[in-house]
């Protein structure tokens, strides 16, 4: 139960009898707001106890929660995907594009119109269907600024606070999107293009929440002799576990990423073989079912005891360029699910090839 009380100091002074007439009587107003009184109090959008906020299909259905703040319902104008709506309008009406019950209706079945037949009539929905916008927030680097691209395109900068967390809300076109957030650390290393496809709803705010920007990373010599030390570092989300994965080993060395994002790893190159390595980390944040792992950062080559020539990413033949024929090799590779191990041409090494690694391939072109 929440209990409300404001009170006020009154100040008591006496004036004389001849002079009460002229004196005004002030008034003092106090409200009381009681959470379960079934009554509607200030501060409160409801109060219906017993209700318990339930998702309700329709907005005359929604249920008031025990914090007196109405739950979940279809009419909103909120997408909540994970009561299967698949738009939200802000109303129970059809013929709008998204139906009374919140599910997209196709263009010619009454939310769009038809041609009128041969009236020669538009047809169409007069309906203002309101902001088509995709909200994100989650975690980069303390203060640094994270750029927002919508299927390849710049929508939007937004700058991280102290801890790392930033939202942003942006414009986008409705149907499928394909989201990439990128970053640059304090060092000036620049991240990997952390992507996500998703479906954006018309007229409703589609939420891609819980985003974690993959580590930045660097090394002090990417070409060594055995037994040298090596340092790696970068930066991630503050408070994070970084893990460091060394070419296809499951068991990586960690290390806790400091309140300012820093962290820093130091190799014996005398316990690797004489060869090509490849360096990859990823931040773990939270314990237990809340744990959330961040994508893999960019692939660092280290050269131990052998001479190498350093290539990008998105450099799928080594030859130094992100050109044509890596484009020709992705390609080959599109649409690959590499089982248990990534495909050749999966440059997010997310396990299979795809748009997103087609977005990472044509930010990093040279031509």
């Amino acid at each position: 139960m929440r209990v409300l009380l404001v009170a006020f100091c009154c100040v008591v002074f006496f004036v004389p009898q001849y002079a009460l007439a002229q004196v005004s009587v002030a008034t003092t107003t106090l409200n009381i707001s009681v959470c379960g009184n079934s009554v509607t109090d200030s501060n409160e959008e409801c109060d219906f106890p017993g209700q318990t906020g339930v998702y309700s299909q329709t907005i005359d259905g929604k249920q008031c929660t025990a914090a007196c703040v109405y739950g979940p319902y279809c009419g909103d104008g909120i997408l909540q995907a994970s009561f299967t709506e698949e738009c939200d309008d802000g109303n129970n009406d059809s013929g709008d594009f998204c139906s009374a019950l919140c599910k997209i209706e196709p263009a010619g079945s009454g939310g769009g119109g038809s041609s009128g037949g041969g009236s020669g009539g538009s047809g169409g929905s007069d309906v203002d269907l309101g902001d088509t916008l995709v909200a994100i927030n989650g975690f980069a680097y303390p203060s640094q600024t994270v750029n927002v691209l919508l299927d390849g395109r710049s929508v939007g900068t937004v700058r991280s606070d102290n801890d790392g967390g930033f939202e942003i809300t942006v414009e986008s076109s409705p149907g499928t999107a394909t989201l990439g957030l990128w970053s640059t650390d304090v060092f000036g290393t620049q991240s990997i293009t952390f992507n996500n496809t998703f479906d954006v709803t018309q007229g409703a705010i589609t939420n891609v929440n819980g985003v974690v920007l993959p580590p930045t990373i660097r090394v002090s010599d990417q070409t060594v002799d055995p037994g040298d030390i090596v340092t790696f570092s970068g930066q991630a989300t503050p408070g994070a576990t970084l893990r460091l994965y060394i070419d296809d080993n499951t068991s990586p060395t960690t290390a806790t990423v400091g309140a300012d994002g820093r962290w820093s790893i130091d190799i014996d190159t005398g316990t690797l073989q004489i060869a090509e390595h490849i360096f990859r980390a990823k931040a773990v944040t939270g314990s237990g079912s809340l744990t959330t792992e961040s994508g893999f950062s960019t692939s660092l080559q280290l050269f131990v005891g052998v001479d190498g020539q350093v290539t990008r990413p998105s450099d799928l033949n080594r030859d130094g360029f992100v050109n044509l024929i890596d484009f020709s090799i992705l390609i080959f590779w599109w649409q690959t699910d590499g089982g248990e191990s990534d495909p050749p041409a999966d440059i997010n090494q997310n396990g299979r090839v795809s748009l997103e690694d087609f977005s990472i391939l044509l930010f990093n072109w040279t031509g």
